[in-house]
C-alpha cells in the first residue's frame, strides 16, 4: 500500500541544532521506510562512530599544538594561530561529546524519569551543540582572518596579531557563542506526569510559535551561517592567491627564516584545506535548508537533508586531525613522539617496580641467612 499515509513526528535538525517540528508530519509508508532507516544507520551507528573518532583524535590535536605552543619556539604570529587551533580542537572535541549520545536516543521519546539522563539531554543537547557549533565555525574565521592579515598585510597586522588580542578574540568568540544561543535553553519545558517519578517534555509557547521559530532560523542562517561563509570564502581566496604568488612575499614576512617560511607555508595550505571541507561539508547544506526554509517546506525532502547533513556536520568536526596529520610533518613526527613514549613509561614503571620488589627482597634474604648462620654456629 504504497499510497497510504502515516502520521510521523521525528526529530530532525536545522542550522545545526536539533529540533521538533512541531508538527506531525504525513508521508508515505515508502518515506517512513527511508526515514526510519536514515535515522538508524546515520543517527545510531555512523554518527556514535565518527563522534568516537572526534573526541580521540581533538584530543591528540590539543596534546600535540599544546606541546608546539609551549616549545618556546615560535614567533608572535605562530604562536597565536597555534593558540586558535588548540582552541579549535576544544570546541570540536566538546561538539562531538555533546553528539554522541544522539545515538542511543529513543525516537519520539517524550516521557522520562527524573533521574534519567536522557531527559536533560533532550532538553538542552540542541543549545549546546548550536553553541560549540557557533563557536567552531567562529574561530575558524578568527583563524582565518589572523592568516589572511598575516600573509597579505604583514606590517599591519602586527598592529593586532598578539597573544592577548588573540585571547580576548577567543573569549569574545566564546561569550557570542553563548549568548546567541540563550534562547535555545528554553526550547523545552517539562509537564508532571500522573506517576510522581515521571515528567514529560514538550515545547515551549516560544517556540511553538511559527514566526519566532522562522525568526530564529533566519537568524542563525545569516550570522551562524552565510556571513562566516562569505568571511572564509575571502579569506581562502586571498590565501591561495598568497600561497601562489612570488617567494618575495613570504620571505618578507618571514624574515627571510627558511624554517619560519616553511612553518607558515603549512599552516596557511592546512587552514586552506580546513575551510575547503568546511565548504564542502557544511556550505552545500546551509544553502539547501536556508532555500527550503524560505520556500517553507518542511516535508519528506527537509527532513531527508537535515539528518544528510547533520552527519556531515558531524564528520566536519571531527577530522581536523587527520587533516594534521597528512599535511603537517612536524605534527606527525610529534605525534608519533608522543604514541611511542607510552612503551618506554610502561617500561619504565615495570623496570622501578621491579627495583623496588628485589631491594624489598634482599634485607629479608640477608636476615634469613644471618639466622641461618647462628643456627649452624
Amino acid at each position: 500500500m504504497a499510497n497510504k499515509s502515516y502520521y510521523l513526528t521525528i526529530n530532525c535538525s536545522s542550522d545545526g541544532a536539533e529540533e521538533d517540528l512541531n508538527s506531525t508530519l504525513v508521508f508515505t509508508d515508502e518515506q517512513i521506510e527511508i526515514l526510519r532507516a536514515l535515522q538508524y544507520y546515520l543517527y545510531s551507528i555512523i554518527i556514535p562512530v565518527v563522534c568516537s573518532f572526534g573526541i580521540l583524535g581533538n584530543i591528540l590535536n590539543v596534546i600535540i599544538f599544546t606541546k608546539k605552543k609551549n616549545t618556546g619556539m615560535l614567533d608572535e604570529v605562530e604562536y597565536c594561530t597555534t593558540i586558535c587551533l588548540v582552541s579549535l580542537a576544544v570546541s570540536d572535541m566538546m561538539f562531538c561529546i555533546a553528539t554522541f549520545p544522539v545515538g542511543f536516543q529513543t525516537l519520539n521519546q517524550k516521557i522520562f524519569h527524573r533521574s534519567d539522563f536522557m531527559l536533560y539531554y533532550t532538553m538542552y543537547s540542541s543549545v549546546i551543540i548550536s553553541i560549540f557549533i557557533f563557536s567552531s565555525t567562529m574561530l575558524t574565521v578568527l583563524t582565518a582572518l589572523m592568516r589572511y592579515l598575516a600573509i597579505c598585510h604583514p606590517f599591519r597586522s602586527r598592529q593586532f596579531i598578539s597573544i592577548k588580542a588573540t585571547s580576548i578574540g577567543i573569549l569574545v568568540v566564546a561569550l557570542i557563542s553563548i549568548a546567541f544561543n540563550l534562547v535555545s535553553f528554553w526550547h523545552y519545558i517539562t509537564d508532571d506526569c500522573a506517576e510522581e517519578d515521571y515528567t514529560q517534555i514538550q515545547m515551549s509557547s516560544l517556540f511553538q510559535s511559527s514566526s519566532f521559530q522562522y525568526t530564529h532560523k533566519l537568524l542563525w542562517a545569516v550570522f551562524g551561517n552565510f556571513i562566516p561563509l562569505s568571511i572564509l570564502l575571502y579569506c581562502n581566496l586571498q590565501l591561495i592567491r598568497a600561497l601562489r604568488q612570488s617567494r618575495q612575499l613570504r620571505l618578507l614576512h618571514s624574515r627571510d627564516d627558511t624554517s619560519c617560511l616553511s612553518a607558515h607555508r603549512r599552516i596557511n595550505i592546512t587552514l586552506v584545506t580546513i575551510i575547503i571541507f568546511f565548504f564542502i561539508l557544511v556550505a552545500p547544506s546551509e544553502i539547501t535548508k536556508f532555500i527550503m526554509l524560505l520556500s517553507k517546506d518542511q516535508g519528506f525532502s527537509y527532513v531527508v537533508v537535515s539528518l544528510v547533513t547533520n552527519t556531515l556536520q558531524c564528520i566536519n568536526f571531527s577530522v581536523n586531525f587527520v587533516l594534521y596529520y597528512v599535511i603537517i610533518a612536524p605534527f606527525r613526527h610529534s605525534l608519533h613522539e608522543f604514541l611511542c613514549s607510552f612503551p618506554r613509561a610502561i617500561r619504565h614503571m615495570e623496570e622501578a617496580d621491579q627495583s623496588s620488589a628485589n631491594s624489598g627482597k634482599q634485607p629479608q634474604t640477608v636476615m634469613l641467612i644471618s639466622i641461618k648462620d647462628k643456627n649452624h654456629i
